[in-house]
């Protein structure tokens, strides 16, 4: 728990925070002007947390405890959901006590979970309740099995089933869907303002999302580092969202759900708007664009970090190739609703 000189001439100081699910230690970090000052941060946060222990702390409160902790490093949506999961899902165990907790008594809450939804709720609610308890008890070690994950096929829209949405969306949802038809996430798109947009090619890096109290707040950097990229737009895209200041979408994203819900209960269509993004990725790979391309493209996690790095500047004519490849058929598409 000694403290370290930073660069900048405060002095940092860590303490064991908790174990996660994967084995990871993870710590929380004091920093003070002086390395007595630090330490004394860090000695503080420890003995706070056994005092917690003594105190017979529950899961319930080690649960709001860990969320509280989290505020400042986590995006608001995070946190947003972990209240929602919090106050949903967690009664039958929270009042039990975090030092008294087995590995039996969490077994038994999860198949009961199990029963009533999915594996991946189950496993969400997991990954909300492990920390948690092991922020205030980091000795504990917990074996529980979780419900094997259900295989789901993903859904990709057809072109004629992407054309009939076209032909009936109402201009300002038809904005939308030749956003998200560029694989555009429903945050990204009502982020996107006209300003980001140079010479056709949109620069996505800012998303819309809900704050801790579900207010719709403009986060200035993207899901993740890959969804930070620029993208050439197709000409006919460029023609639907026109010209103009400020924002493209002038909604939330939560309304443009409802509007899209909608549209597609009105034609008997079985999509959600985000399936538009699985029509993206599989009319990439039915015209043998290679996946690192489409990757970057719509902002997916790239299959090889090594690869981008090695051979980004030797391929990058290729990519505005591929993009150009891609923009054709989408221009294709929406141009025949046109006419």
């Amino acid at each position: 728990m000694k403290a370290r000189k930073l660069p900048s001439g405060m002095w940092r100081a860590q303490a064991y925070a908790f174990t996660d699910g994967d084995r990871r230690q993870h710590k929380e970090s004091f920093t003070a002007p002086t390395k007595a000052e630090a330490e004394m941060l860090a000695n503080e946060y420890k003995a706070r947390r056994k005092r917690s222990l003594r105190n017979d702390l529950t899961i319930g409160d080690a649960i709001d405890g860990y969320i509280k902790a989290k505020e400042g490093v986590l995006s608001p949506s995070t946190i947003r959901g972990y209240a929602k999961m919090r106050a949903r899902y967690f009664a039958a165990i929270e009042r039990k006590k975090v030092r008294s907790i087995t590995s039996e008594d969490i077994q038994v809450y999860i198949s009961e979970l199990a029963a009533k939804y999915s594996p991946k709720t189950v496993k969400n609610v997991y990954a909300l309740l492990t920390p948690s308890i092991a922020l205030y008890n980091p000795d504990i070690v917990l074996k529980v099995t979780l419900p094997a994950k259900r295989k789901k096929r993903p859904v990709s829209p057809s072109d004629d089933a992407v054309r009939l949405l076209l032909n009936n969306a109402p201009p300002s949802l038809r904005k939308c869907i030749v956003l998200a038809m560029c694989a555009l996430r429903r945050s990204e798109m009502c982020a996107l303002k006209y300003e980001d947009i140079t010479d056709g090619v949109a620069h996505i890096h800012a998303a819309i999302v809900q704050d801790k109290d579900d207010k719709w707040i403009y986060k200035p950097y993207p899901k993740t580092s890959d969804s930070d990229r620029c993208l050439k737009l197709p000409r006919a895209v460029l023609d639907i969202i026109g010209e103009g200041k400020g924002y493209i979408i002038t909604c939330n994203p939560e309304t443009i759900t409802k509007r899209f819900y909608d549209l597609r209960k009105e034609l008997g269509l079985n999509i959600r708007l985000h399936d538009l993004r699985h029509y993206f990725a599989s009319t990439a790979a039915v015209l043998d664009i290679p996946d690192i391309y489409t990757e970057d493209f719509g902002g997916w996690q790239r299959g090889s970090a090594v690869m981008k790095k090695v051979y980004q500047n030797n391929i990058r004519s290729m990519s505005e190739y591929y993009n150009e490849k891609i923009n054709a058929h989408l221009d294709n598409i929406i141009q025949e609703d046109a006419n």
